[in-house]
């Protein structure tokens, strides 16, 4: 693939990228910071991909590892999450179910996300998030149950 192709390739599929390592972060500036290092990795390895159709799937997975990773180095201390949510800047954009989704399960969240938000297929989400199709098939279906308790739950305490 050259520069070029890939270029647009990375302006396509940026905010899939961005949603992908948010879903695992759950920290704007820290899933900007592992898009930005899985894109630095994908270019220097871009002799890798040979089709354009998997190209999506190829960076999804790139960026996952590249969250897993900075999530896996993060340090939390005791009261952090305060914190951060008043050093967070105001969105603009408001999506309630995202709130929601942040509440569920790693394991289930990103085969939603990857399915719901990135449109990707059962086998795509298999191979970016490297497990069985079974296993996919028995996460969207428990995850869309503990999506359903976590807005009913919503519901009850509004």
């Amino acid at each position: 693939m050259e520069a070029k192709k890939f270029c647009e390739n990375i302006r396509k599929y940026k905010d899939d990228l961005y949603i992908m390592a948010l879903a695992i972060l759950k920290n704007g500036t820290d899933a900007e910071d592992a898009v930005g290092n899985a894109i630095l990795k994908a270019y220097e390895n871009m002799g890798q991909i040979s089709s354009f159709h998997k190209f999506k799937p190829w960076m999804l997975t790139i960026t996952k590892n590249e969250a897993l990773k900075l999530k896996k180095k993060r340090l939390y201390l005791p009261g952090d999450e305060v914190v951060q949510s008043l050093s967070q800047p105001v969105e603009v954009h408001y999506d309630e179910l995202w709130d929601v989704l942040q509440q569920i399960k790693e394991e289930y969240r990103l085969v939603l996300v990857s399915f719901y938000y990135e449109g990707l297929s059962i086998r795509d989400i298999s191979d970016v998030l490297d497990i069985p199709v079974g296993t996919v098939k028995s996460r969207l279906s428990r995850g869309k149950a503990e999506l359903r308790e976590a807005l009913e739950r919503g519901r009850r305490n509004d």
